[in-house]
């Protein structure tokens, strides 16, 4: 009798279970972020840091950039987010374009990847320049938005 009593239960209660697990899984998707549009916005990020490094203009940097940034510049030199921001309002550089193509996006929960090839044409001091970078930023997912955590600049050979 006990046994087919627990039986009874059991049968009885597996059904509910499984409702309640379904429930929550709805409810874990319906939170789920939208990674096509997160691609999309890190790649708007991108973009328009590139733009405000031809307009010498850091209030990007200044939104975007973690106050916790620590990036490595294409010469070598480790910087926080003051000496991103400085670089580019004191730069010498005077830009034709800055424009960055082979955007790959990557993006693994609440951090995501961002490499991309950046090209610069323009002149510092008189003289002119035409350059390369491969460029590799870190993202973190935070309640304001996207942040860039670090970076790593390389310039490619002439």
């Amino acid at each position: 009798m006990k046994k087919l009593f627990l039986l009874a239960l059991a049968f009885t209660a597996f059904p509910l279970a499984a409702s309640a697990q379904t429930l929550v899984c709805k409810e874990v998707s319906e939170q789920k972020p939208d990674p096509d549009a997160d691609r999309q916005t890190l790649v708007n990020l991108e973009q328009g840091i590139t733009h405000a490094i031809q307009i010498n203009n850091s209030s990007v940097v200044n939104s975007v950039f973690s106050d916790d940034f620590s990036g490595v510049t294409w010469f070598g030199e480790v910087i926080n987010k003051s000496a991103q921001i400085r670089s580019i309002q004191t730069s010498p550089n005077a830009y034709q374009f800055v424009r960055i193509s082979n955007i790959q996006v990557k993006i693994y929960r609440d951090t995501a990847t961002v490499s991309s090839l950046r090209t610069e044409r323009g002149s510092a001091q008189g003289h002119p320049f035409n350059r390369q970078f491969r460029v590799l930023r870190v993202y973190l997912n935070t309640p304001s938005g996207w942040r860039v955590v670090s970076q790593q600049e390389t310039q490619l050979p002439s």
